[in-house]
């Protein structure tokens, strides 16, 4: 079963139930954390699609950046899954879009004004009473203590958690996390211009180059599916009326996986 044929029959479900899942935020007792795992669909789905549009281009230095993003959003949905069906609180959610929204706020502002000062300009912003207004919740952390609680949300502090935490979706039966860390790991110096990305790109011109995307082109659908299959299962414990959907995509995920197999 060739990728682009799973991706359809998964699509079809996305574009039939997807309405659905996604109309659960209307009425929900865990609005932020709905909000990050929806979020993480619609963006591994972007990711995913561009990741395809690369292998008909012939490009794979875009492809292996790509599937880098890709498995790092991969990672930070499963944290956020995993704490959310843990402690079934909408906690998680919410210091994804508090903590990393304030640092990533504080980021702004600094490369902002190292822009204009390169320029000879001088830039003042309040970021403190822009934090106070945007992200309450941060505001009443120090700096320490923010920047703390936004880098659990980082790989390697995923990573301790997963290593230190019974999960039943890494295991010797389940082996797919762990099989694409090392992959994320490699692929980190495509993303900030390494010298091993120099090393590979002399093996663009051979055909085993674009047999390796199109490999991994199939575990970017495995994640994309997977991230959706997750959230329906995740929504479907305080909306048991939408268990069918996870179902429906797991058996395509079987499908695919049995066939690519044999």
């Amino acid at each position: 079963m060739h990728y682009y044929d799973a991706d359809d029959a998964y699509f079809k479900i996305v574009d039939t139930d997807g309405p659905t899942l996604f109309g659960s935020m209307e009425q929900t007792t865990f609005p932020n954390t709905y909000r990050a795992m929806f979020g993480f669909c619609a963006k591994t789905n972007s990711l995913k699609t561009a990741m395809f549009d690369s292998i008909e281009s012939n490009n794979p230095y875009a492809f292996k950046i790509l599937f880098r993003c890709l498995c790092e959003h991969y990672l930070k949905f499963m944290y956020i899954w995993f704490r959310f069906v843990s402690e079934k609180t909408d906690t998680i959610g919410t210091e994804y879009f508090s903590f990393c929204g304030a640092i990533e706020a504080q980021d702004y502002v600094s490369a902002m004004s190292i822009a204009e000062n390169l320029l000879g300009n001088s830039v003042t912003v309040d970021i403190k009473h822009a934090i106070e207004q945007i992200y309450p919740e941060a505001a009443k952390l120090s700096q320490r203590e923010l920047e703390d609680k936004s880098n659990q949300f980082k790989y390697r502090a995923i990573l301790r958690t997963f290593a230190t935490t019974s999960v039943r979706f890494l295991s010797k039966e389940h082996p797919f996390l762990a099989k694409i860390i090392p992959t994320y790991a490699l692929l980190s110096s495509f993303v900030h211009g390494g010298p091993y990305a120099d090393m590979e790109m002399a093996e663009f011109s051979k055909p085993s180059a674009l047999e390796e995307c199109e490999h991994n082109a199939g575990i970017a659908f495995l994640i994309t599916a997977s991230i959706f299959m997750f959230t329906a299962t995740a929504v479907a414990q305080e909306k048991p009326e939408l268990a069918s959907i996870s179902a429906k995509v797991k058996k395509v995920i079987k499908q695919f996986t049995d066939k690519t197999s044999t």
